[in-house]
């Protein structure tokens, strides 16, 4: 069941979307983790996110982080299981829900996709995570 409006709403954002990431925190090893991933070298973030996990146990940015360079190593249920711990972990994490919502769509789960979609707008209002899905949902087929 969709929402009233939430078609017009996906029309109307429709355009590329733009990854959200979480703001890495002031960690030394966390930024370089994120500066590689964000540079394309998802493999060797790895290791450099797990030992900040290892050290912040269920850290939903550091999951996210680590859901995101699976996900782009062609690991899909990998990146689902640190999304789902970080959700866990903070259940209205804006990040985890949109890149979670994404990972739904790409596995042509479009209900959850929105599922995801409407709790960010109750949780964040038009955020850009919110934003970000919406526009990777108008451009989704039906």
């Amino acid at each position: 069941m969709r929402a009233p409006g939430l078609a017009l709403l996906l029309a109307l954002l429709a355009a590329p979307a733009a990854a959200v990431l979480p703001e890495p925190p002031g960690d030394p090893e966390t930024a370089e983790a994120v500066r590689l991933l964000e540079g394309g070298r998802e493999a060797m973030s790895l290791p450099l996110l797990q030992a900040v996990l290892a050290r912040n146990p269920e850290d939903p940015d550091v999951l996210v982080y680590i859901a995101l360079a699976q996900r782009r190593l062609g690991r899909p249920e990998l990146a689902m299981d640190a999304y789902l711990r970080a959700l866990a972990a903070s259940p209205n994490h804006p990040a985890a829900l949109a890149y979670q919502g994404s990972l739904y769509l790409e596995m042509g789960d479009r209900w959850r996709a929105e599922a995801n979609y409407l709790q960010l707008t109750f949780s964040c209002g038009t955020c850009a995570e919110a934003t970000t899905l919406a526009r990777e949902l108008a451009a989704a087929p039906r």
